[in-house]
């Protein structure tokens, strides 16, 4: 039999049988819209991750206290760890030949009023040199100073949607004045808008004051100071490091109880979550392809018996073994075809409205392609016993069968 004539009975077949060829390939249209989705998710989950890091320096450590040694009966108690101070960051700055320079933080949940509105908004506390390690110059006004934080200067400067937000234009917060915790600060600039957090904070979304304001007037004894340094080069990290946690050893009786990450580290880390999610996910989808496959299996028994007298006409007409196997499989992997374009169809009308739920995406022509991979081994693997069934069938047995 000619590819041609086989083509063509297999699309008389499948038009006759327009139901149940839907029905067998809805399966499969989940199945492929769903990793088309997951690998969507898990590129756009690596993608944000990187976008959230992407301003910071390689260069950057983290020095942060280690929660597990803050546990107590299950909640977690940070008035247990030794606080850093200026002294002792500003000393770790000094001895350690591998720092360009580091910077003091802590936050507090304080209620804030802004332009007669009153909000209840995280504040963070930092040291002046924030600009520079953490890459956040004012585009208008300007950035808190050494002198504020060394004479309890009481400003602030504002991410730019809180500015943006409370007086209508960005730039008119500077010279303004803002309630936080019944202190009465003075807005001295504006952060430009990033659209994503740097590390620890969000700067769009958030108030920076001088670490010694928070000190005195915001941050409650329970809460820790962090610190976030800068080395002077990316191949110098591990030996800053090394520094760092042998000056907190010899600050602190437990010098253990702060944990110190670099930006790579902290970076892998969630990119492997990320891609473990992913990995879960496309489980899923396997196990859906698996379902939809052994249906897609179902269906073509029923079309061998359904059509047994038409095989045994097609091996008297002289139809070998492997030209009956051959369109039944094929009939199979068009089912799955069928069911992968729509799943990706569908999947092109369902990623823009992700967006709407703030969940990342990053469409991809390999997630794709992978659909298609999958629903067409799906249709192979579980089309192929049946049509290896239906080849078998003696011509006899074929034509007197009712």
């Amino acid at each position: 039999m000619q590819l041609t004539e086989m083509l063509r009975i297999i699309w008389i077949n499948i038009l006759q049988n327009k139901f149940k060829v839907v029905l067998s390939s809805l399966g499969i249209i989940v199945g492929a819209t769903t990793i088309v989705l997951v690998i969507a998710i898990g590129k756009g989950g690596e993608a944000e991750i990187i976008k959230q890091f992407g301003d910071l320096s390689a260069a950057t450590i983290y020095i942060n206290p280690d929660e597990s040694k803050a546990a107590l009966s299950g909640n977690v108690d940070f008035s247990k760890i030794e606080r850093l101070n200026l002294e002792q960051i500003y000393h770790i700055k000094e001895e350690n030949p591998y720092l360009t320079n580091i910077m003091l933080l802590d936050f507090g949940s304080v209620n804030v009023m802004i332009n007669g509105k009153e909000f209840f908004r995280t504040v963070t506390g930092v040291t002046a040199e924030y600009e520079h390690v953490m890459n956040l110059s004012t585009a208008y006004g300007e950035n808190l100073t050494k002198d504020d934080e060394e004479n309890k200067t009481l400003v602030a400067v504002l991410g730019f949607n809180v500015a943006e937000q409370s007086f209508g234009n960005a730039e008119y917060a500077v010279g303004q004045y803002i309630s936080v915790n019944d202190k009465l600060l003075k807005v001295v600039g504006v952060l430009p808008r990033r659209g994503d957090s740097v590390g620890l904070v969000v700067p769009d979304s958030s108030i920076f004051i001088p670490y010694s304001v928070g000190k005195e007037y915001i941050f409650s004894n329970r809460s820790i100071p962090r610190a976030v340094a800068l080395a002077d080069d990316v191949s110098h990290v591990d030996s800053a490091m090394k520094w760092i946690r042998s000056s907190l050893t010899y600050y602190f009786d437990n010098g253990d109880a702060y944990t110190i990450e670099d930006v790579g580290s902290r970076m892998e880390v969630a990119t492997q979550s990320a891609r473990i999610m992913s990995v879960i996910l496309i489980s899923v989808a396997v196990i859906v392809f698996v379902v939809s496959g052994i249906g897609i299996m179902n269906v073509l028994f029923v079309s061998v018996k359904e059509r047994t007298r038409e095989i045994g006409i097609l091996k008297a007409l002289g139809c070998s073994e492997g030209n009956i196997l051959l369109q039944f499989l094929l009939e199979s992997v068009t089912i799955s075809a069928f069911g992968s374009v729509a799943g990706m169809l569908l999947s092109i009308f369902i990623l823009p409205l992700m967006r709407y739920i703030d969940i990342p995406v990053t469409p991809s022509a390999g997630g794709q392609l992978a659909a298609l991979f999958f629903s067409l081994l799906t249709g192979t693997a579980f089309g192929y016993y049946p049509a290896y069934r239906a080849s078998k069938q003696k011509p006899i047995d074929a034509l007197n069968y009712e």
